[in-house]
């Protein structure tokens, strides 16, 4: 059977294939899993030296494996189910997206960085939330245009209140 993991490493996707007692990858290299007596503990040999490794899941397709005190976060899918993946993310209507910036918190605005229809970059200080005598910067999640602002300086908020938009320019990932 077929799957595609995703280990995150600069978006690298790796076909795999999965056997009754190893997993053998696409670039020639062989890991072998051999069960041991605990649960999600495994002996893993890998050019004749054997490690302990610990697999744990999600449930849904994100697995955890801790190796020599480093933990990779690898999403595994089924080959067709990555396929649909692909087309979800080319789609027009993934790159149309607008998303609401909210007040994580109650608090005072202590500045609004931004005005309607400037444009931002992912990471850019919309807003200076105060909250508890703390100034708390909420950032932008994504590159995009600001839309609907809702709030100026000195304004009260409670805890989700949309302070504005960010229509998506497409380039954010």
């Amino acid at each position: 059977m077929r799957f595609i993991v995703h280990t995150g490493h600069q978006g690298h996707l790796q076909a795999v294939e999965l056997h009754a007692s190893n997993v053998a990858v696409s670039d020639d290299v062989t890991v072998n899993l051999v069960a041991t007596d605990r649960p999600n503990i495994f002996s893993a040999t890998v050019d004749g030296r054997t490690f302990p490794v610990v697999l744990t899941s999600d449930g849904v397709s994100t697995v955890h494996v801790d190796l020599n005190g480093y933990r990779y976060d690898v999403e595994v899918y089924r080959e067709h189910h990555q396929e649909l993946l692909s087309m979800l993310v080319s789609s027009a209507a993934s790159h149309a997206r607008t998303v609401k910036i909210s007040a994580p918190m109650p608090g005072l605005i202590k500045s609004v960085n931004v005005a309607d229809g400037a444009t931002v970059r992912k990471g850019d200080v919309l807003f200076t939330l105060e909250a508890m005598k703390m100034e708390n910067a909420i950032k932008c999640p994504l590159n995009g245009t600001i839309k609907n602002i809702s709030v100026g300086d000195g304004v009260a908020v409670e805890k989700g209140v949309v302070l504005c938009m960010v229509e998506s320019s497409g380039a954010s990932a």
